[in-house]
C-alpha cells in the first residue's frame, strides 16, 4: 500500500488535507520508480499526454523542490446539477462536497516516487473548481451507456504557496459508469473524481 503521512492544517477557516511528499510520493513496492522528467516549457497544451484536455504551463518548476502538497477545499460554487431520474437534484448536490476524498485518493496513488528528499519546506497548493457535475440518466435507452455515464469537469491551478504564483492551469473532464448501469450518482462521481485526481498527479509528476 502507498505510505500516506497525513496531517491537518488550517487553510483560511477550513481544514484541507495536507500530506508530505516524502511519504505520499512513495509508490507500492511492486511499482518501479519513474525518473524525474525535465520541466515542460511554458505554453498551452491540448490533450496533454493523451489524458488531460487542456494544460497551461505558466512557469517551469521542479516537483522535487517541494516538500509538501496541499489541496484547497473543492470549489462547487459555480456548478449546476441536472436532474437524474430517481435521485433528486438536492440529494445529488449534497454529494459534491464529499468528492475531495476521492480526488485525493487518485492524486496520492499516482504521484511518482521522489528522487530525493527536499529540505526547502516549499509547498504546492492545488485548487480545483468544479464546472460540471452531470449525473447522467438512471434509465438510459437500450445501449445508451453514454447517456447513463456521469460527467465531471473541473478547472484548476497548481500554485507555489509561498509566492502565490500560478505554475500550472488545467481543465479536465472525466466520465464514469460507461460499462455499468447499476451504480448511483455518488459512486459515479467518486469514480470520476478519483480519475481526475490521478490525472493531476501525473501532470505534477511530469515536472
Amino acid at each position: 500500500m502507498l505510505s500516506r503521512g497525513r496531517k491537518w492544517r488550517t487553510l483560511g477557516n477550513m481544514n484541507p488535507l495536507r500530506f508530505s511528499l516524502l511519504f505520499s510520493l512513495v509508490m507500492t513496492a511492486r511499482t518501479m520508480s519513474l525518473p524525474a522528467a525535465p520541466p515542460m516549457t511554458p505554453g498551452s497544451y491540448r490533450d496533454w499526454n493523451g489524458k488531460i484536455d487542456e494544460v497551461v504551463v505558466k512557469r517551469s518548476f521542479r516537483a522535487d523542490d517541494y516538500a509538501d502538497i496541499q489541496v484547497a477545499p473543492l470549489d462547487i460554487t459555480k456548478v449546476t446539477v441536472p436532474e437524474r431520474k430517481g435521485e433528486s437534484r438536492a440529494a445529488i448536490e449534497a454529494l459534491l462536497p464529499s468528492l475531495k476524498p476521492a480526488f485525493m485518493e487518485g492524486l496520492q496513488k499516482n504521484l511518482r516516487r521522489r528522487t530525493k528528499a527536499s529540505a526547502s519546506g516549499k509547498v504546492l497548493l492545488i485548487r480545483v473548481h468544479l464546472t460540471k457535475a452531470d449525473p447522467g440518466t438512471r434509465s438510459p435507452g437500450f445501449g445508451d451507456f453514454k447517456g447513463h455515464a456521469a460527467k465531471l469537469a473541473v478547472r484548476g491551478e497548481v500554485i507555489d504557496r509561498a509566492t502565490h504564483r500560478t505554475l500550472i492551469e488545467f481543465k479536465q473532464e472525466r466520465w464514469a459508469g460507461l460499462g455499468s448501469i447499476t451504480k448511483n450518482a455518488g459512486q459515479l462521481f467518486d469514480e470520476a473524481a478519483r480519475a481526475i485526481g490521478a490525472d493531476v498527479a501525473r501532470l505534477i509528476s511530469a515536472f
